[in-house]
């Protein structure tokens, strides 16, 4: 019950943190709909973006752009960081997973708003 808990406790904090991003792309998908913008480029783009700021990914600037940063400063940091901490190499699964889940719901639902016809 305690892990239960637990786990509703992230999903609310995920949802609190994620919920200006979420309206952000309310507010882009209406000015869509509003211009007739129907580009499936233009849905995959604003999915991607969403997906990125507000995957429910331990702080995904630290857990994804910060290494792929480090990599174009120093070449050797990529080895470390996949074959080095324990955590990340735990938590990388994770990650991909929970970015690609975010993106395709966010994709279906940006799909779905902007190709709505009233």
């Amino acid at each position: 019950m305690p892990h239960i808990l637990a786990f509703a406790g992230v999903l609310l904090l995920w949802a609190a943190l994620a919920s200006p991003f979420a309206l952000a792309l309310h507010i882009a998908l209406r000015a869509l709909r509003r211009r007739g913008i129907r580009s499936a480029a233009v849905v995959v783009l604003l999915a991607f973006v969403f997906a990125l700021l507000a995957a429910p990914v331990p702080t995904p600037i630290i857990t994804v752009f910060l290494p792929h940063g480090f990599v174009l400063l120093d070449a050797s940091y990529y080895d470390r960081i996949l074959h080095g901490p324990a955590l990340f190499r735990q938590l990388s699964t994770w990650i991909a997973w929970s970015l690609a889940m975010t993106f395709l719901i966010a994709l279906a639902v940006c799909w779905r708003y902007v190709r709505r016809v009233d």
